[in-house]
């Protein structure tokens, strides 16, 4: 069933069934109120009858003038008289038990011809009874015309609504139809365009929201055949590497001692690189699936980062490294120190690879909300305006030399968002007061 039937629809069963209970339950109420006057009325005749002692029935009939009831006596002798006749008939003489019932409550009863009435009873000296019935037909009457006009008027309410739910979703529907077969046309493999609009109602939004993440999966689309590209050129290099130094040990004029052991020693170092590329794609996409749990613990960010400082100031000594930390609390973090661990190496490696080593390095760990956050600032030739727009994100390539020493493949900075995507972290790049590249990472206490 289409969305703009099952929207008429369920307007119009809405109105109809508020508008026939409220209306239902106040007719039927002004009804019962109709009856329950009369019926209080026959009440007070009853007591000025019994309270007329030697007059009931000329008391009786002056009522009856008054209020055009039908007048009954029933004797002694159990015969039934109708001393005057209103608008409903007394044709049959009521049983002994329905006089008693009556002479308490006014009975509500149809007569032959179909009219309704109330039957009342007074009860006299020697066993005998003054009839009174009072019509009621005149309530039935607004009755049945009051619930009349309540169908009608929910029948011409139900019309507005389909009208009013068909002119206020129209285009809303139109552009819902127009995203379908925009979605079908990209499904396809072709290009389309989505409507556009202020943002104002939740179909431009969805509108606007597919529009962005299609234009994510296109762009994530080419950083992938980007990556891609690169990583089957950082495992070709090797091979090609490989491939040539068996080709030379197959020749026996080469084959001697020295060369061998050179060629042995060089093919070892290409299946190293090999290995840490192809643990790097697969830790990759652990973080991607969230295949790899955590193995969560209390982590001191403090002690990985003066582990990295101190190696960064060993391996290249005449490097000006400072780290700042709060005083008072360790910094700590619930975290994955394993995964922790790679991710300062990760960012202290770049900065090793990437910068000369007279350039300042400077962390600074600080209280950020309700997690910590470490700040790396470097003094080398930094990031493109673009990539820091781009900002960080898995297949990210930074420097598109292909160069094995200045290139790479680009995975340090994707295993560094995803390592801060699972802790439920922030990680951004930004252009540093030292010049170069400032690293901000943001973990919670508790993710």
């Amino acid at each position: 069933m289409r969305l703009q039937t099952r929207l008429t629809l369920t307007s119009a069963v809405l109105i109809t069934a508020v508008s026939l209970a409220v209306g239902g339950a106040s007719t039927v109420g002004a009804y019962q109120h109709e009856i329950s006057s009369a019926r209080a009325q026959l009440l007070a005749d009853n007591k000025q009858i019994t309270a007329a002692k030697g007059q009931e029935l000329s008391t009786a009939l002056l009522l009856s003038y008054q209020q055009d009831m039908t007048i009954g006596l029933i004797d002694s002798t159990k015969t039934l008289t109708v001393i005057k006749e209103g608008d409903v008939r007394l044709s049959k003489k009521p049983s002994t038990g329905l006089l008693r019932a009556a002479a308490k409550q006014a009975d509500l009863r149809v007569s032959k011809d179909g009219k309704p009435y109330l039957l009342e009873a007074v009860s006299l000296a020697n066993d005998e009874w003054v009839v009174l019935q009072l019509g009621v037909a005149d309530a039935q009457a607004r009755l049945m015309n009051a619930l009349g006009s309540l169908v009608l008027y929910t029948a011409v309410a139900d019309i507005l609504a389909v009208l009013l739910v068909w002119v206020l979703i129209r285009r809303d529907l139109w552009q819902i139809r127009r995203l379908i077969g925009a979605a079908k046309r990209i499904a396809s493999g072709g290009a389309a365009e989505f409507p556009s609009g202020s943002g104002t109602t939740e179909v431009e939004q969805l509108a606007e929201s597919l529009k962005s993440m299609v234009l994510q999966l296109q762009s994530n689309e080419v950083e992938m055949q980007r990556f891609l590209g690169d990583a089957s050129h950082e495992l070709r290099t090797p091979l090609t590497v490989i491939r040539g130094y068996l080709e030379m040990l197959s020749n026996p004029e080469r084959a001697n001692a020295e060369f061998t052991s050179r060629a042995v020693s060089k093919m070892s170092g290409e299946v190293a690189r090999m290995q840490r590329l192809i643990e790097d794609l697969l830790l990759l996409a652990e973080l991607g699936s969230a295949g790899r749990p955590l193995d969560l613990g209390r982590v001191d960010l403090g002690q990985f980062l003066r582990s990295e400082v101190d190696s960064l100031q060993d391996l290249q000594p005449g490097r000006s490294v400072s780290l700042s930390m709060p005083e008072g609390p360790q910094a700590e973090v619930t975290a994955d120190a394993g995964l922790l661990s790679q991710l300062f190496a990760n960012l202290f490696s770049n900065i090793r690879r990437h910068t000369s080593s007279a350039t300042t390095v400077e962390v600074l760990v600080s209280r950020a909300g309700d997690g910590w956050q470490v700040t790396v600032d470097d003094g080398g030739p930094g990031l493109s305006q673009a990539a820091y727009e781009r900002g960080v994100g898995h297949f990210e390539r930074f420097d598109l030399s292909r160069s094995r020493e200045n290139g790479g493949s680009g995975l340090g900075m994707s295993i560094m968002a995803g390592i801060v995507a699972r802790h439920r972290g922030e990680v951004h790049l930004e252009p540093s007061p030292l010049g170069g590249l400032r690293t901000r990472i943001w973990l919670p206490e508790h993710p």
